[in-house]
């Protein structure tokens, strides 16, 4: 997880991800009117992960107008506008339309981030692959948990980052992820919960 500083303008986002990429990606070349998805991920930190560098470019340019957007989007080379379209979030302004969500989508929202310390409140389990095999261990060993509210209407949802990450703040942001699920109980027919894995976040 981390947090980004919003482009404020298209020429910065241009100049920023017009960049080259990495050293071995021979065929993309710097400042040559074209955005690239390797372009992407250097400046993400994405790597080879398609859907992490859109997740990054949806709230890098968050602060821009529509039409500062388009100029933007318009740099983007075939093969980055593919995976844009493919994994641009969803933006949801209602709490309720996150459970409609699959698994697996990326998504944008709003909120304000408050821990969850007892782990006695989330219990639940993650499956992880071991060797070539999946196991099951508690969620609170992986992540840290927090809960988003929406005041007026009371629902809320659960989003959460690795340990290894800093604490959210308690302040209002944006945060960018994809939902994943974790298991209820341990049981082979045990119900399962939604949650948001933030990859980036940014003040409002």
């Amino acid at each position: 997880m981390e947090q980004i500083n919003p482009y404020s303008s298209a020429s910065q986002a241009i100049d920023a991800l017009d960049n080259g990429g990495k050293f071995y990606n021979i065929f993309t070349k710097a400042d040559d009117d074209l955005i690239s998805q390797s372009e992407v991920s250097k400046v993400a930190g994405a790597g080879f992960q398609k859907q992490k560098g859109v997740l990054f470019l949806q709230l890098a340019m968050s602060k821009l107008s529509e039409r500062e957007q388009l100029e933007v989007i318009g740099r983007f080379d075939d093969n980055l506008l593919e995976n844009y379209n493919k994994y641009k979030p969803e933006e949801i302004t209602s709490y309720q339309a996150f459970n409609v969500l699959n698994a697996g989508t990326g998504i944008v929202v709003n909120g304000i981030p408050k821990k969850i310390d007892s782990e006695g409140i989330i219990s639940g389990y993650i499956s992880i692959p071991v060797i070539d095999v999946f196991t099951l261990i508690p969620i609170s060993e992986t992540y840290i948990v927090y809960e988003i509210k929406d005041e007026e209407t009371g629902v809320s949802i659960l989003v959460a980052h690795e340990k290894e990450s800093a604490t959210l703040p308690e302040v209002n942001m944006k945060l960018s992820g994809v939902i994943k699920q974790f298991q209820l109980t341990q049981d082979e027919e045990s119900d399962f919960e939604k949650f948001i894995e933030i990859e980036y976040y940014v003040g409002i």
